[in-house]
């Protein structure tokens, strides 16, 4: 009977049996749903906490450059901070308004100084008036080491009482490369009557004769003027008349200028002299400057027949000294009628 009990409580009912295979059917139906219904989670990149000494510092670079970018954009062109070279270039564009290298010059001492290397060589100075020429002669008294840097100067005093302050002026310019004075003024300051006299102005290149007068015609003949001369490639007369004496040699003469007289036609000299290879071996272009008449405001330029003879004629508001300007910066009838 024992036996009987213990072996029936061992051996499994078959109602026992069915429930350990439901419960095992459902255990793997529940995983399969879960696996399913799931979604595996996207691992979350941590960003690394930036270094906080770092961030500041770049914090301020950028507040710094932010600052200055408008200080530039408020304030004026910082050019005393630039190299000196490029500051001369910059510079060197103003010398031909007058108005703005006054300005420049105020600025600082730096500044000043550099303007006046940059602008001076190409400055067109013209000292015609009492404040113009005492003015001038009293700057080159207090500074003294700029006189290399003047290199163009029409000298024309109105009155007697300037000419001695004129004279101190061209004596003491010796680098000057375009010069425009009368004949008088050419005798006193820069050739000289007395004999084995040297000039001193030995880089002038470009030389107009302003209204020189039957004396001041004369002093061309002394050996010092003809030794000045002789260097002279460009040579403009301003006056109504060239005297016939003016026939003397001039080996380095390219190009020559005088006034158109409309009332006694005075083409045919220019002619002469464009076929005098002996006296003018290197004369290439010959200039008769007039006032232009009719229509039109610019200038206007005739070729005659065959040769280098050329007229140039201008409104009447272009006078000798801004026709001499525009030459000494490039842009007048030198330039045009040499293309």
């Amino acid at each position: 009977m024992f036996i009987r009990a213990l072996f029936s409580y061992l051996v499994p009912r078959p109602e026992i049996k069915w429930v350990g295979s439901c419960i095992f059917v459902v255990s793997i139906v529940y995983t399969f749903l879960i696996s399913r219904l799931t979604v595996t989670p996207t691992p979350i990149d941590i960003i690394p906490t930036p270094d906080i000494k770092r961030a500041k510092r770049l914090r301020r670079i950028h507040q710094e450059f932010e600052a200055r970018q408008r200080r530039i954009r408020k304030g004026p062109f910082p050019i005393a901070e630039l190299p000196p070279e490029l500051t001369l270039q910059i510079l060197g564009h103003c010398a031909e308004s007058q108005s703005t290298v006054a300005n420049l010059v105020l600025v600082s001492r730096r500044v000043q100084a550099l303007t006046y290397e940059a602008c001076l060589p190409g400055m067109a100075i013209r000292l015609v008036g009492e404040q113009q020429v005492e003015s001038f002669d009293r700057f080159l008294l207090s500074k003294s080491h700029l006189l290399p840097y003047i290199h163009n100067l029409w000298v024309t005093p109105l009155q007697e009482k300037y000419y001695p302050a004129a004279i101190r002026i061209l004596k003491k310019c010796t680098n000057v490369r375009s010069l425009a004075v009368n004949g008088r003024l050419l005798k006193e300051s820069v050739t000289s009557p007395y004999i084995g006299y040297r000039i001193q102005h030995t880089h002038c290149r470009s030389l107009a004769l302003l209204h020189t007068s039957s004396e001041g015609w004369a002093s061309l003949f002394a050996p010092s003027a003809h030794q000045f001369l002789e260097q002279i490639t460009h040579l403009r007369i301003v006056g109504d008349r060239i005297p016939v004496e003016f026939n003397f040699p001039l080996p380095n003469l390219r190009s020559f200028s005088y006034v158109l007289n409309r009332n006694v036609p005075n083409l045919a000299y220019g002619e002469r002299i464009l076929k005098d290879k002996d006296g003018f071996p290197n004369l290439h272009t010959v200039v008769l400057t007039g006032e232009r008449r009719g229509k039109g405001r610019g200038a206007r330029i005739t070729k005659l027949k065959e040769t280098k003879l050329f007229v140039f004629e201008v409104p009447a508001e272009r006078t000798d000294m801004l026709m001499w300007c525009d030459n000494t910066h490039g842009k007048g009838f030198w330039q045009l009628c040499a293309k």
